[in-house]
């Protein structure tokens, strides 16, 4: 299958994912499924009655409820993650963003803390340079 033919489908897949999800899994069954974003691919498997059972599966449910503004739930998911054993520096850093938006200064400032400590592991450039934005920001958040 040509990258045109699979692009189409699964532009197709998704708008039919947004209307008729029911009609999406007819036609293509799940063949596409794991070709969607992360986040959308923990909703698919939401709506398809699979629960979550990994750290990573509440955090990509987190990552959907912030997304549609619903703060407080992923708030829930992302805590619900970090009880499965999720230790990766996104977690915190998305947790951190959670706490701010919802005024728990003091919260976001740990987690975001935490992203730190954890990211300061990595050999990725991007991830380091966005330690040093979060250290600045921590620096704002405790004035």
């Amino acid at each position: 299958m040509s990258d045109t033919l699979y692009s189409r489908n699964l532009d197709a897949f998704r708008n039919a994912l947004t209307g008729f999800p029911k009609r999406a899994y007819q036609v293509y069954g799940l063949s596409l499924l794991y070709s969607l974003a992360p986040q959308d691919v923990a909703r698919e498997k939401y709506r398809l009655g699979v629960k979550p059972r990994s750290a990573h599966d509440y955090y990509n449910l987190g990552v959907l409820a912030s997304s549609e503004e619903r703060h407080q739930n992923a708030l829930e998911l992302y805590r619900m993650a970090e009880e499965a054993g999720g230790g990766f520096p996104e977690l915190y850093y998305n947790l951190g963003l959670t706490y701010e938006v919802l005024k728990q200064k003091a919260k976001a400032v740990a987690a975001y803390q935490t992203f730190s400590e954890l990211a300061k592991k990595s050999e990725s450039e991007e991830l380091k340079n966005e330690v040093r934005q979060v250290r600045a920001h921590v620096r704002q958040l405790k004035g």
